[in-house]
C-alpha cells in the first residue's frame, strides 16, 4: 500500500504537459505488449464493431488510458480556466444538462470512455453538483479515490454502501447530477441489453433507469472522447422508456454509436460481452 500511496503521490505531481509527452512516449511501445487486458479491449472492440482495432488504435487506447489516469491524479494543478479550455462542448448539451437539473433533476449514464473523471471535474467548475458510485477497492484505495474525487467537487459513494438508491434520489431532488458509469455491471442483478447490429448481449447496471423512474428525473447519456488535447463531451437527448430494461437498451444504444465512432475512447480493458 505504500508503494500505491507513492504511485498516487508522484502520479499528481507530473504537469499535464510533461503527463501527455509520456503518454505519447510510452504508449508505442505497451500497446506492443502482450497484456491480457489489451487482448480483452481487442477482443470486445472488434466484436462490438465488426472490425478488429488497428495498431494505430491499439497505440491511441493506451495514449488515452494514461491521459485518463494522469489528469486526475493532477487536477489540483490546473487552474479553472485550463479546465474549463480543455473541455469541448455544443452550448446546446449544456443546455440540456441545466434544463433537466432545473427541472425534474438528472441522472447521467456513462460508458467508460475517454476521460469521465475530468468531464465531472469540468461540471463542477460551471456549478454542477456531482455525484457518482464507485466499486469498493481493497485495503483504502477507495478513500483515496474518494478523497481525490473530492478534490474534483464530486461525492462518491462505495456501490455497497448502505441506502445507496435512497441516498441518490436525495441527491437527485436536491438538485445534483447523478453520473453512473453503466457499460459494466457490478452486481449481477442487472439487465441484459442486446448491442445494436449484432447478437451479442451486454450486461449492464439496471441502476440509473430504476433511480430515473423512482425521482421522476430525465434520464441521458453523456460520452467523452480524447480528441487531440481536448476533452470532447456529447449529451444525449432524454431517454424514453416504459421499463428499465427498455430505458437501458436506449442507453446502450447511444453508447455503441460512442464505441464505433471511436473504440480507441473506450477503456474497457476486459471482455464486454456474454
Amino acid at each position: 500500500m505504500g508503494a500505491t500511496r507513492l504511485a498516487w503521490a508522484v502520479g499528481g505531481r507530473i504537469p499535464r504537459r510533461l503527463g501527455d509527452a509520456l503518454a505519447r512516449c510510452f504508449a508505442p511501445v505497451v500497446s506492443l505488449l502482450p497484456i491480457p487486458n489489451l487482448k480483452g479491449w481487442a477482443e470486445s472492440v472488434e466484436q462490438a464493431t465488426g472490425t478488429a482495432p488497428t495498431r494505430r488504435q491499439r497505440r491511441l487506447l493506451v495514449e488515452n488510458w494514461i491521459r485518463n489516469t494522469l489528469w486526475p491524479l493532477s487536477l489540483a494543478h490546473w487552474s479553472d480556466r485550463e479546465v474549463l479550455r480543455t473541455v469541448e462542448i455544443d452550448e446546446a448539451d449544456v443546455a440540456k444538462l441545466r434544463t433537466s437539473l432545473a427541472g425534474p433533476g438528472l441522472v447521467l449514464a456513462l460508458p467508460h470512455m475517454g476521460s469521465w473523471d475530468f468531464a465531472g471535474a469540468w461540471c463542477a467548475r460551471i456549478g454542477v453538483k456531482v455525484v457518482s458510485v464507485a466499486e469498493r477497492l481493497p485495503d483504502d484505495l477507495f478513500e483515496l479515490f474518494r478523497e481525490a474525487r473530492a478534490g474534483m467537487g464530486m461525492d462518491i459513494y462505495a456501490v455497497d454502501e448502505p441506502d445507496l438508491m435512497r441516498r441518490l434520489a436525495e441527491d437527485v431532488r436536491a438538485g445534483r447530477m447523478v453520473c453512473l458509469l453503466s457499460d459494466r455491471d457490478l452486481s449481477s442483478r442487472g439487465v441484459r441489453i442486446d448491442w445494436p447490429g449484432t447478437p451479442l448481449v451486454l450486461p449492464v447496471p439496471a441502476g440509473p433507469a430504476l433511480l430515473a423512474r423512482r425521482t421522476g428525473a430525465d434520464l441521458r447519456v453523456a460520452t467523452t472522447r480524447f480528441d487531440g488535447d481536448r476533452l470532447r463531451l456529447d449529451v444525449s437527448d432524454v431517454i424514453e422508456g416504459a421499463s428499465p430494461a427498455e430505458l437501458m437498451t436506449g442507453v446502450v444504444g447511444h453508447f455503441a454509436d460512442a464505441v464505433r465512432a471511436s473504440p480507441e475512447n473506450w477503456l474497457m480493458l476486459r471482455r464486454a460481452f456474454l
